[in-house]
């Protein structure tokens, strides 16, 4: 005789039942490792499940029952670890002032896209000033020596002219013995001097020329220093405010500026970061690999990148560094991924992957063919034990007899629940829930070892509801044996 539940017992079982579970009749449990077992009325002790379910085609349609055939397939051995994204540090950089200055001007602001050479900010500075001046003064300089040679050229070289003139007369009137020799001689002589002080003259003048230009040259290397470009220097000159003192800050390289660090009127020195300009076409994903799994991880390895905020996105990319130096406290190293931050779905703005963004990095050890493969949803944890359910064929059931093989003859049997013809035997769909050995994870793909043959029928989908209907077969709740 079949004890009846304590009150307290079924209340707790009937918590235990999804909502979707209210539609279904509770007559759907049978007992049994394969299939039903004739005259078992017994479901087991509390806690253990029945192992088969049967559902109605309605009852499969209220639980979402998905079904399919495990089979072959490709697995790949992942190591998994917590990862981060961040910004590629080859491809960022600090805007930092050469010259300190009083903000003028703004040009650029958080969020935009600024090009190499870009103007950021306009600084007033009385260094650069100083240093235009110097410049100018410097210029003014080489120009006027250059002047200078130029006129004194002019004069030495008529000076020997007229030196060689006199001194062709000369020849000529000694050719006619129309005078002595000495006036020859004499204008010969001058010619040489006039010569040689043209000579001497000119290498002094070129000289005090190449200081002037050294000068010069070195002022310009200055200004090109403190952040000035060759037109704006070349332009110096034809400047009729003499506002020499307005700076130009401009991007090193093309990017987003990401931070700032500046307001109009602010006076700001060569130590300040007022702008960070990140690159982010291609961002870097950090994980962290404990020490004792290191030896498993090397360069070129493909990695499976899943972030928390792209759900069901998986990014493939390869392992480009590996951190020399484990970390004192947490024992772990940094292992480096990049990835292309090309638009995701779903995602509206520009360069979705987004630096400080959590989630995981799974490095590819190993990949291979297993036997048998079905979804990680598939899986039904019970404690330390796995189990799935897998759609057994329909058979066909014996005349006069209900789904658990009863005849209608016995006594109490066969007439308790209201709508029974409608749930017979030949109607309903059998599951098993079978216990299976797990082997290698991967993604949302798991190999099973033991438990399931290639060809299965196995439940994707609606298994939390055949399990939770199993647990009523234990709860002994409305079944018509």
């Amino acid at each position: 005789m079949t004890r009846p539940l304590h009150p307290v017992t079924a209340a707790r079982g009937l918590w235990l039942l999804p909502a979707v579970l209210s539609v279904l009749p509770l007559s759907a449990c049978e007992r049994g490792g394969g299939g039903g077992h004739a005259g078992h009325d017994d479901h087991g002790p509390p806690g253990e499940s029945s192992d088969i379910v049967a559902l109605t085609s309605e009852q499969l349609t209220a639980a979402k029952v998905e079904v399919a055939a495990a089979g072959p397939e490709a697995v790949e051995e992942r190591l998994s670890l917590t990862a981060v994204v961040r910004a590629n540090l080859d491809a960022q950089a600090h805007i930092t002032p050469k010259v300190p200055g009083l903000v003028r001007a703004i040009r650029k602001h958080l969020g935009e896209r600024v090009e190499a050479g870009e103007v950021v900010c306009e600084l007033e500075s009385t260094e650069l000033g100083q240093a235009v001046s110097r410049y100018l003064e410097a210029r003014a300089m080489v120009q006027a020596a250059r002047g200078i040679l130029e006129q004194e050229t002019a004069l030495l070289e008529r000076k020997v002219e007229v030196a060689q003139t006199i001194l062709d007369r000369e020849g000529r009137l000694k050719e006619q013995e129309i005078t002595t020799l000495r006036p020859f001689y004499e204008a010969e002589r001058a010619l040489a001097e006039t010569q040689l002080e043209r000579q001497s003259r000119l290498l002094e003048l070129r000289s005090a020329l190449q200081q002037r230009e050294i000068a010069r040259h070195t002022a310009e290397e200055q200004l090109h220093i403190l952040g000035m470009e060759q037109e704006e220097i070349e332009r110096l000159a034809e400047e009729r405010d003499h506002s020499h003192g307005h700076y130009r800050l401009r991007a090193p390289r093309a990017g987003v500026i990401v931070a700032r660090d500046v307001t109009e009127n602010e006076f700001v020195g060569t130590d300040d970061k007022l702008f960070l300009v990140q690159d982010l076409s291609r961002v870097w994903v950090m994980a962290s690999a404990y020490e004792k799994d290191l030896r498993h991880i090397a360069r070129g390895q493909t990695a499976v990148v899943r972030l928390d905020a792209f759900p069901g996105v998986e990014l493939r990319g390869e392992v480009t560094f590996i951190q020399y130096e484990v970390g004192r406290v947490s024992r772990a190293a940094e292992v480096r991924v990049e990835l292309p931050n090309e638009p995701l779905p779903g995602w509206r703005e520009q360069f979705p992957l987004r630096p400080g963004m959590f989630g995981k990095v799974e490095v590819v050890l190993s990949a291979r063919q297993a036997r048998v493969v079905i979804p990680e949803q598939a899986v039904v944890h019970e404690g330390e034990r796995d189990f799935v359910f897998v759609r057994l064929p329909q058979t066909a059931p014996a005349p006069h007899e209900d789904e658990e093989g009863h005849g209608h003859e016995e006594e109490g049997h066969g007439h308790e629940e209201e709508g029974h013809d409608e749930g017979s035997a030949a109607a309903r769909v059998r599951f098993q829930r079978r216990a299976v050995e797990l082997g290698v994870h991967s993604g949302d793909r798991v190999e099973v070892l033991r438990g399931l043959e290639p060809g299965d029928d196995v439940v994707t989908g609606g298994a939390f509801s055949l399990k939770s209907l199993a647990r009523q077969g234990e709860l002994g709740g409305g079944h018509s044996h």
